[in-house]
C-alpha cells in the first residue's frame, strides 16, 4: 500500500480509516488515519493517490502497489523506476541506493498479483458451481408441486399400460395401411399355375 509516516502530514488532512497493514514477515502496523486526496508530482506530471498514515514507519514515504499499477509498464534500474507518461520518460528516483532485496520485493508483488488472479478464478468457479446447485434445488422444489407430480404420474401410467403390459399396444397403429386380398372359393394349392402343372 501507499504509506506515509504519521507526523509528516498536518492533522487537518486526515480522515479515519479501517485499513489494516502488516509487513511481509507478519508484523502488524498501527493504522488509524488515511489521506484520500494526495498527489505525487514529478516533472510537472501529477498522479492522484491515497495514502495510509503509519506510526513507527522507518521510511518517510512508501509508494506501494496502487502507485505501481498506475505507472506500469515500468523498468526498475539502479537509480529508480522509469516509466513513460503522456509520451514522456520519467524517473522516480529511489531515496536510498537500490539493493537486490528491493528488486526481489517487486517480483514478489508480481507473484502476489498472479496468485490473486488465480484466487479470483477459483472463486468464480466456486460461484458457478453454487449457482448450479441453487438451480438444481429450485428444479427439485418445482418437481414437488402437485401439478408436476400429476403429469409425471400420468406419463408413468401411460408407459406402464402401453409398453410394459403383457399385451403392449404402443406400436399397434404404426402400420395403418392395410391391404385386403381377394378370396376365391374352392381355391386349392393345386390350382396355382406353375411350370410343373403346365407340362
Amino acid at each position: 500500500m501507499n504509506c506515509i509516516q504519521e507526523g509528516l502530514i498536518p492533522t487537518k488532512y486526515f480522515e479515519k480509516t479501517k485499513h489494516r497493514l502488516s509487513t511481509a514477515n507478519g508484523e502488524n502496523h498501527r493504522v488509524k488515519f488515511k489521506i484520500s486526496d494526495a498527489h505525487i508530482c514529478n516533472e510537472g506530471i501529477c498522479i492522484k493517490q491515497s495514502f495510509i498514515l503509519v506510526k513507527d514507519l522507518d521510511i518517510g514515504i512508501i509508494l506501494g502497489q496502487p502507485f505501481l499499477e498506475i505507472i506500469k509498464p515500468f523498468k526498475v534500474k539502479t537509480k529508480g523506476i522509469t516509466t513513460k507518461l503522456f509520451q514522456r520518460k520519467i524517473l522516480f528516483a529511489f531515496n536510498e541506493k537500490s539493493i537486490t532485496k528491493d528488486i526481489n520485493l517487486l517480483k514478489t508483488f508480481s507473484l502476489f498479483k498472479e496468485h490473486s488472479v488465480n484466487l479470483i478464478k477459483t472463486k468464480e468457479n466456486h460461484l458457478y458451481l453454487m449457482k448450479q446447485k441453487i438451480s438444481n434445488k429450485k428444479l427439485k422444489q418445482q418437481l414437488q408441486t402437485s401439478q408436476i407430480k400429476e403429469k409425471i404420474n400420468l406419463l408413468k401410467n401411460n408407459i406402464i399400460n402401453k409398453l410394459c403390459s403383457d399385451l403392449p399396444n404402443a406400436f399397434w397403429h404404426r402400420k395403418q395401411h392395410m391391404v385386403s386380398l381377394p378370396y376365391e372359393k374352392d381355391f386349392t394349392k393345386q390350382n396355382i399355375p406353375t411350370k410343373e402343372h403346365q407340362d
